[in-house]
């Protein structure tokens, strides 16, 4: 535990502090909870009953026709690598000819770029990074002549930086994999629960193509934008779409048979499932979503701008990537793209990073995150591998007032250190 005042400005490593009802909820449930699927008593149908409802509850906010579809893990990190390792690459590779491509788009966390290059490695896959452009992250038009001339038979996209904040229109994307047959990978773990999510504007296309053999696959972590606790995770598959599990084991179902069942989602889902986990998460997705993404959106990016406006004054404070004042309106999904994610990255001239970060939190008290953020791929695209950054990742309980005092104790930073 913390002693004393913290001013927390990590929300992109994980959010906090959480609606009150999360801890409540998870208190709660870890008390009672039995195991799902595994008896006929009370306490075990209770927690079937709970992880069923909870499952709907998640999908009916993300906007998922087919919860079943919707698949819980331990984390967005596991979730990755279920489709990674899970994806036919082998069946891709003929002998005497080139190796099946994966695009990827060029501020991927080490999430996605540690095990595609362990499958690289292995000789199963190639690789090709976009270049990284500063509006929109990816040019539409690149990536769009990328997917005609390479065939890949994946995209990885990132839909949000946890390095710079910005957006990529998955969308837009989404419709270019479509138009190839190809299939597309989303990592949403910094965008999920922070903008409004992508697949219902999907959910029709994605239904029409369901026989294409062209996959979606959509994953995010818990304990960020959706206000969940750490240790749960959800991956999202489109229906015609068909995986191998990562790990096989106990369901509860089908248990006569040794192969793991075919239908959703205990195909993904072996082992007991964390029922205090799965049950907080969606209090944390319910709070979100009577609150209103909108709402907290706004209020992230009103204190986003007037970190930035104070950045732009102060010349001595770097910003990286396409991040300047920009508001957030109601007005839909559009206009919060644009606006992009609470992140800001930056170096202070004459101070390393991480005595930025160091300084920050023994002599202010306040939270934030330096060095590489586990992106090496981002910190190569923006010039910044062998530096790294400081970022400050706001959230819903963070205070006009509190981004002043940052401001403040950079200023002190660089006028003590950087001279």
């Amino acid at each position: 535990m913390v002693a004393g005042k913290i001013i927390y400005f990590d929300n992109a490593a994980t959010s906090y502090p959480k609606p009150e009802v999360v801890y409540q909820t998870q208190d709660a449930s870890l008390r009672s909870a039995g195991n799902p699927g595994r008896g006929a008593h009370k306490l075990a149908l209770e927690s079937a009953k709970a992880v069923f409802e909870s499952r709907s509850e998640i999908a009916r906010f993300l906007g998922v026709d087919a919860p079943e579809r919707l698949v819980f893990t331990p984390g967005c990190t596991y979730s990755i690598n279920t489709i990674l390792r899970g994806f036919p690459f082998r069946q891709s590779v003929q002998r005497g000819k080139e190796l099946p491509i994966v695009i990827v788009s060029p501020l991927e966390h080490n999430a996605v770029m540690r095990p595609l290059g362990r499958l690289e490695k292995a000789g199963l896959l190639r690789i090709h990074r976009l270049k990284y452009v500063p509006e929109g992250v990816i040019d539409l038009q690149e990536f769009k002549e990328a997917v005609k001339q390479l065939k890949p038979v994946l995209c990885v996209v990132q839909e949000g930086s946890n390095v710079t904040g910005e957006l990529i229109d998955i969308v837009s994307a989404w419709e270019i994999c479509q138009q190839a047959k190809v299939s597309i990978l989303v990592d949403a773990a910094q965008s999920a629960g922070s903008v409004e999510s992508c697949l219902p504007k999907l959910s029709s296309s994605l239904a029409a193509t369901a026989d294409s053999g062209n996959g979606f696959f959509w994953c995010t972590s818990g304990h960020k934008g959706l206000l969940g606790p750490p240790g749960i995770g959800l991956l999202f598959i489109g229906a015609g779409t068909n995986i191998e599990p990562l790990i096989a084991g106990g369901t509860g179902s089908n248990s006569e048979n040794l192969e793991m069942p075919a239908n959703y989602p205990d195909r993904l889902e072996s082992g007991t499932q964390p029922v205090h986990l799965i049950d907080a998460l969606a209090k944390g997705v319910s709070w979100l979503k009577q609150e209103g993404i909108a709402k907290l959106h706004q209020h992230e990016i009103a204190l986003t701008d007037r970190f930035l406006a104070w950045c732009d004054e102060h010349t001595y404070v770097n910003v990286f990537g396409n991040r300047r004042p920009r508001k957030a309106s109601s007005m839909g999904r559009e206009s919060l793209l644009r606006a992009g994610l609470p992140i800001v990255s930056f170096t202070v001239d004459g101070v390393s990073t991480d005595r930025v970060a160091d300084l920050l939190d023994r002599e202010f008290g306040i939270a934030v995150r330096s060095g590489l953020h586990c992106a090496m791929a981002a910190h190569q695209s923006l010039g910044t591998l062998k530096t790294g950054l400081t970022r400050a990742s706001f959230g819903y309980f963070n205070t006009a007032d509190e981004v002043d005092e940052l401001c403040t104790a950079l200023q002190a930073i660089h006028k003590k250190q950087g001279q």
